[in-house]
């Protein structure tokens, strides 16, 4: 029978691989959830896995082995986590653009997930593609694609190399297409907007459009973002699939269900 100094290296790799899911995946990684909940999720995730991993996991481990591997331990379930949320940092990029636009930009707000200010119409395509992420299950493929990796890649087996750059690279990459294709709608509304309300400046000077351009764009702004969101829930998640299967091919796992 193994003893606790046997068993306890190979806790160590397990619990580094959710903990690095847990630190980066989105919600998982919202600041708003208090720190000793996320702890306990993360111990609980990691004593669940224990038992199926342990088979699996290297003869006579020592913490000292186990310690050299931790690095690359979070590496495997960061890069799981950080995929998504880039995906989610391309569609605040979106509301953000649509907010410099229609001029309501300079209001801010913080986003506990991204940890950073971002503007109000940002914070709300990023409120509707998690909640569309959540409606999808996005989160249980999330979970499911670690739990994979335990079986293709054992602990202390993983060899990185120039494919975790790539992955990022590509990721970045659809990632800032998402915020494009979801911004077009609204951009496009804007700028019609603004060319209208040129003419009507020269047409009819008396007009002030200081005073009406702003109230109109905003209304303009809120009323195309609204419409596209509520088409956009194949786009949201098409990108979260693409992501997941960018990360899967990476580690060389089997396609998701």
């Amino acid at each position: 029978m193994l003893t606790l100094p046997q068993l306890l290296p190979t806790f160590v790799l397990v619990l580094m691989r959710v903990t690095g899911l847990v630190l980066t995946a989105p919600l998982l990684s919202d600041r708003s959830i208090p720190r000793r909940l996320r702890v306990a999720l993360t111990l609980g995730m990691s004593a669940v896995l224990f038992p199926l991993v342990a088979s699996t996991a290297p003869q006579d481990l020592t913490m000292q082995e186990a310690l050299f591997g931790v690095f690359w331990e979070l590496v495997i379930g960061a890069t799981i986590g950080l995929g998504l949320t880039i995906v989610l940092a391309g569609v605040v990029l979106a509301g953000t653009m649509i907010g410099q636009q229609a001029g309501i930009g300079l209001a801010q707000v913080f986003n506990p997930t991204l940890e950073s200010q971002t503007s109000v119409m940002g914070q709300l395509y990023f409120v509707v593609a998690m909640l569309a992420f959540l409606a999808a299950g996005v989160h249980r493929a999330m979970i499911q694609a670690l739990l994979d990796t335990f079986t293709i890649i054992p602990l202390l087996s993983f060899q990185a190399g120039d494919s975790i750059v790539v992955l990022l690279a590509e990721l970045l990459a659809g990632a800032f297409s998402v915020g494009i294709r979801l911004a077009g709608p609204a951009l496009v509304a804007l700028m019609l907007t603004s060319l209208t309300l040129g003419f009507l400046s020269r047409t009819i000077p008396q007009l002030n459009i200081l005073s009406v351009g702003f109230a109109i764009r905003t209304m303009v702004a809120l009323a195309a973002a609204g419409v596209s969101l509520m088409a956009a829930d194949d786009l949201l998640l098409d990108a979260a699939d693409q992501a997941l299967m960018l990360i899967r091919a990476t580690f060389g796992l089997e396609a998701g269900r």
